[in-house]
């Protein structure tokens, strides 16, 4: 399994909010660059990148942020946050990401899905499925839909989609660990798709658990950011299953 550390940015800072809610903030006195400079010095390989600017606002924000990051490291980027068209897309390729996660984007048409694939390919997409008391979030996590975990994922991986970033939003942010029990029926369900955890990882035991359910990768940021768990641990965590 991959552990993927996080830096979410908000006004050129890192930050971390409670279940995905802006009114609940926490904002640390570390830039980006720095972050993910101490990220790849510790031998870590893949960065996650959150506009939560973009989130809000609906579009890329923090483009810049992201090109400074792939020009000054060597990280393998995943961005994400606020991507509504196929424009938005191949900006933030060309600025430097490996991968794109969308959310909000790919439940606003039932076509999107593979019309992204045809355009981009699988490799370099991520389908940001962020699950709410079972219901599928978007627009950053605050507004639900009325499609539920599993026709999200089947219509996904009907469309060609390979990696499948599922968020428990009740645990983000809280370090209180995950749940596998939400894990491993996915895992179970579509054994070829490549799945992302996340949400509430707390401790190396976490990444342990979230390894042993299948997962592809798993995503942590709070917990690194708290001094739960060090680069240096979360090193350990750098290869594909």
């Amino acid at each position: 399994m991959i552990a993927i550390p996080a830096i979410d940015i908000m006004d050129a800072s890192c930050v971390r909010l409670v279940k995905g809610r802006f009114d609940q903030q926490m904002t640390y006195d570390k830039s980006p660059l720095d972050t993910a400079r101490a990220i790849e010095a510790a031998g870590i390989t893949h960065l996650h990148l959150v506009d939560l600017d973009g989130a809000r606002q609906g579009k890329p924000v923090n483009l810049p942020v992201l090109e400074t990051l792939s020009k000054e490291t060597s990280l393998r980027i995943d961005y994400g946050g606020g991507i509504r068209s196929m424009e938005s897309i191949r900006k933030i390729l060309e600025a430097g990401a490996e991968k794109v996660n969308l959310g909000t984007f790919l439940f606003s048409d039932p076509d999107i899905p593979k019309r992204c694939i045809d355009k981009f390919g699988a490799d370099q997409l991520i389908a940001a499925v962020d699950i709410d008391e079972g219901r599928v979030a978007v627009k950053g996590w605050q507004q639900s839909t009325e499609t539920d975990t599993h026709t999200a994922i089947e219509a996904l991986l009907k469309a060609g989609w390979r990696y499948l970033s599922v968020t428990d939003i009740s645990r983000d942010g809280t370090m209180q660990g995950p749940d596998p029990d939400f894990y491993r029926p996915l895992v179970k369900t579509w054994p070829e798709a490549r799945f992302i955890g996340g949400g509430g990882v707390a401790s190396m035991k976490d990444l342990e658990l979230l390894k042993s359910c299948g997962l592809y990768a798993a995503v942590t940021g709070k917990a690194i950011f708290e001094g739960k768990i060090s680069l240096k641990d979360l090193s350990q965590f750098n290869y594909p299953p």
